[in-house]
């Protein structure tokens, strides 16, 4: 299991990366629109091939609305957002509120309890984020300026990939996984087409790196992260696996000092060194008290 956090949190972390590359090439939504539509028909030739269970039909509005709030929502909202001009640090910033937001809303709709130790690492973990981020907000706040209504739009998005991480773990839980993952692309390719017409957005540059986005989106990041995101969401508490995910801005700013050679401080490595500590102090769950051996009756 430790294994399968490690990779989760490292695919979700390239996502960061891929938004940067798709600026030029790909507008968000046409990227969005094609990478759903190629995972959803990937699932469904998984579901026939393995001969996988589709839900119902009555059950189908309860998949079209996880896929649309986890992918097509949650996405489309953030990469516009940064697209038109909202920090990636602000950005961050509003994403650091989802593991508080999913484990409010793991209370109240699922009955899912958090312990305090569990609630004291998420803080610990948020707080240590927040150093990570600094340089970028402290950079924002002097030099930049962006509208009130893109930071709006990037905590919608973070709204709908929490409201989306709870729908995965109430009454479909029981499907299905792959067939689940078909029916929840296919919503999703629908929803980011729809922004993608309201917007406009035309923009694919034929082009090697075109494609490469592409197929890193649809196999890695569709398939394997956002896959792996939804197993995991049905095995363990959601608040846990959210928390994983304060995680992922950490490792992209390590990705980013290497593979662009962007600044990494002192003061960023201590907030890595804390969310890892938060993180792992979320996970730590006091050993429940053995139970004594009742006497045996000795009969003479």
């Amino acid at each position: 299991m430790p294994f399968l956090f490690v990779l989760l949190v490292a695919i979700w972390s390239t996502g960061f990366i891929t938004g940067k590359f798709i600026v030029g090439f790909i507008d968000p939504n046409v990227y969005l629109t094609i990478r759903f539509a190629l995972a959803g028909a990937i699932f469904v030739v998984l579901a026939l091939i393995f001969k996988r269970p589709f839900p119902s039909r009555s059950e189908w509005p309860k998949h079209v609305i996880a896929g649309a709030l986890l992918n097509a929502f949650y996405l489309s909202f953030a990469y516009v957002a940064l697209a038109q001009g909202l920090p990636a640090g602000v950005m961050a910033l509003i994403g650091s509120v989802q593991p508080i937001l999913v484990t409010l809303l793991a209370f109240l709709f699922i009955k899912e309890k958090t312990s305090l130790l569990g609630i004291l690492g998420m803080l610990i973990a948020i707080a240590g984020l927040l150093l990570v981020i600094s340089p970028s907000i402290l950079h924002t706040s002097s030099t930049e300026t962006f509208s009130f209504w893109l930071a709006i739009m990037g905590l919608a998005g973070v709204i709908s990939l929490a409201l989306g991480s709870i729908y995965q773990k109430m009454s479909i839980s029981g499907s299905d996984i792959i067939a689940s993952m078909a029916i929840q692309n296919l919503s999703a390719a629908v929803v980011s087409g729809g922004f993608m017409l309201a917007l406009k957005e035309t923009l694919l540059v034929p082009s090697l790196i075109s494609y490469a986005l592409i197929a890193w989106g649809v196999i890695v990041l569709s398939c394997g992260g956002v896959f792996l995101l939804v197993w995991l969401l049905r095995k363990i508490p959601a608040a846990q696996v959210s928390t994983l995910m304060l995680l992922v801005p950490p490792l992209a700013a390590i990705e980013g000092y290497l593979l662009f050679d962007e600044a990494l401080s002192t003061l960023q490595l201590i907030g890595v060194v804390t969310t890892l500590f938060g993180v792992y102090m979320s996970r730590i769950r006091w050993p429940a008290p053995k139970p004594q051996a009742v006497p045996e009756n000795n009969v003479s």
